[in-house]
């Protein structure tokens, strides 16, 4: 297959789509007219020089800063490929800090799993995307926020918004309300380095009220083919709710649980609901 093309959502937001064979993210640009603002650097160098390639071809204005959406290994692997300011959450900093001194081997990465110290999957992901990791190297961001920056990036403005949540606490989303558009990366998914993985209403209920503020009409999740429009965003996290307000309500007890919600579930409402047991725990 060849490699995915950069897609325009609107004037100033285009949008690389994810590749779920070996868990390449979105990755996005957002192009003004004096600066381009990147958002993720990607799970190789292969995968942001893709972005960086795509920005040229389109003739973009010339790409000036690098956001980070989390610490994530698919979201920052392909950070030394991107020599452009970087503006991270402090601990996405810190975490890159951490893991550029990591041995990635092969029989290292399986003893971390072992360990309960990374994902299986993340593993597979990895050795499939970079086979040889030997000489991996991570740039850390240079420029930490904790509250919203917003960047003029020409006839544009980006804000970047630290929103935390569950799957990662340094999660920031970048919103253009200017054009109706919000990359919200990975933000709303479960912990999983936590198993099993879980939910907990504590982090995630704030996080929803967050991103349903965004001026948006379009949500970019992580790893979703396609752009969400803002009535399935609301429909989605206000089943999230329904579902994390009758496990907080009821406690402990499945069999409840389902009882109380009563209609039909489907296998993604029964997912939800074992994460927020799990986050009970």
């Amino acid at each position: 297959m060849p490699p995915l093309s950069l897609q325009k959502l609107s004037r100033h937001v285009y949008w690389l789509p994810p590749d779920d064979r070996t868990d390449r993210p979105i990755l996005g640009a957002i192009a003004g007219e004096r600066a381009t603002l990147l958002v993720d650097a990607g799970n190789s160098p292969a995968h942001a020089r893709l972005l960086l390639d795509e920005v040229a071809r389109l003739e973009l204005a010339p790409p000036q800063f690098l956001v980070l959406t989390h610490w994530h290994w698919d979201h920052v692997f392909g950070t030394a490929a991107i020599s452009l300011p970087t503006f991270a959450h402090p601990e996405t900093k810190r975490r890159i800090e951490e893991m550029a001194a990591l041995d990635w081997s092969d029989a290292a990465l399986d003893e971390r799993v072992a360990a309960g110290l990374e994902i299986d999957f993340c593993r597979d992901m990895m050795k499939l995307e970079l086979p040889d990791r030997s000489g991996l190297s991570l740039r850390p961001p240079e420029i930490t926020f904790s509250d919203q920056v917003e960047l003029d990036l020409g006839g544009v403005t980006a804000q970047l918004i630290p929103v935390g949540g569950d799957h990662a606490g340094d999660s920031v989303v970048v919103c253009v309300p200017a054009e109706q558009v919000a990359f919200i990366s990975d933000c709303l998914a479960p912990d999983l380095y936590q198993q099993p993985p879980c939910y907990t209403t504590a982090r995630l209920f704030p996080l929803i009220d967050r991103l349903l503020a965004c001026e948006a009409d379009f949500y970019l999740f992580g790893h979703s083919p396609e752009p969400m429009p803002r009535s399935e965003l609301l429909a989605y996290t206000t089943r999230l709710k329904t579902i994390g307000q009758a496990v907080d309500r009821i406690g402990n007890n499945r069999a409840a649980i389902l009882s109380e919600l009563g209609e039909p579930l489907d296998e993604d409402d029964l997912e939800d609901i074992d994460c927020f047991l799990a986050g009970l725990r």
